[in-house]
């Protein structure tokens, strides 16, 4: 299966963390769809939205051991919907993306999640977390 992401988990290394394998992974882009900062925290959330797009990675061939520990990282906030993404080379490709529960979109804020800001203050928490 194919998996779009983006926020946090476009970071190979947090992938790896999660799951312990090196996933292949291209450049894509989400139309209809836009992302924003969870309140009080350096995590992500997708939610659909006209005229918007989300830049994100599409990891290749993702088997069902890996995704079920990238599901129990995400929580249950999140559920996955089948989505068409635009792979880098222009090729439409099926893909399932984490989406916020409609019913937990209280928790989005304003700002737009800034990849920078991530990385700086919180891809190696992440990242040691689950490595424990």
């Amino acid at each position: 299966m194919n998996l779009f992401v983006s926020g946090p988990l476009m970071f190979r290394e947090l992938i790896q963390a999660i799951t312990g394998k090196p996933f292949v992974g291209q450049a894509g882009l989400l139309h209809g769809y836009a992302q924003f900062m969870i309140k009080d925290e350096w995590q992500s959330a997708m939610i659909p939205f006209p005229d918007r797009a989300v830049d994100g990675v599409v990891y290749l061939d993702v088997d069902k051991e890996s995704l079920a520990r990238i599901d129990a990282f995400q929580g249950n906030r999140f559920q996955r919907e089948e989505v068409t993404v635009e792979g880098e080379s222009g090729a439409w490709l099926e893909a399932s993306a984490y989406c916020l529960k409609l019913r937990r979109r209280k928790v989005l804020s304003i700002h737009s999640w800034d990849e920078d800001d991530y990385r700086e203050k919180a891809l190696k928490k992440d990242i040691a977390a689950c490595r424990k």
